[in-house]
């Protein structure tokens, strides 16, 4: 497998999960977030910022962690460069998905 191709694999792989996760999610941390925000528009950013973590991210470790040496990346097989990405992606994911749930556990309805 060629540089260019290995990268392009875990980024694919990286942003199929990510839309996995922001997809499952999206609808539940909205509605979440809206009963904790004070106004409309920030319960849009905070689920707008949420959304941009979940896609950036799990890029940054994959492309940090998941990527062998792009000097050996020839002497790796496609099914562990992607292995690799789905572990680095799915470690990301999970790690984002927890601090959210652990800083939303601690939020405090907004007065009304």
């Amino acid at each position: 497998m060629n540089e260019t191709t290995a990268v392009v694999t875990v980024v694919a792989i990286s942003l199929a999960l990510s839309s996995i996760t922001v997809y499952a999610i999206h609808a539940p941390l909205r509605r979440l977030l809206e009963s904790i925000c004070p106004l409309g528009t920030t319960a849009e950013f905070w689920t707008r910022a949420a959304i941009v973590i979940c896609y950036l991210f799990p890029l940054w470790v994959v492309l940090v962690f998941g990527l062998p040496n792009l000097e050996y990346v020839a002497r790796v097989s496609g099914g562990e460069i992607a292995r690799r990405a789905l572990a680095a992606t799915s470690f990301a994911l999970v790690a984002i998905v927890i601090a959210t749930g652990l800083r939303l556990n601690a939020a405090r309805p907004a007065a009304t």
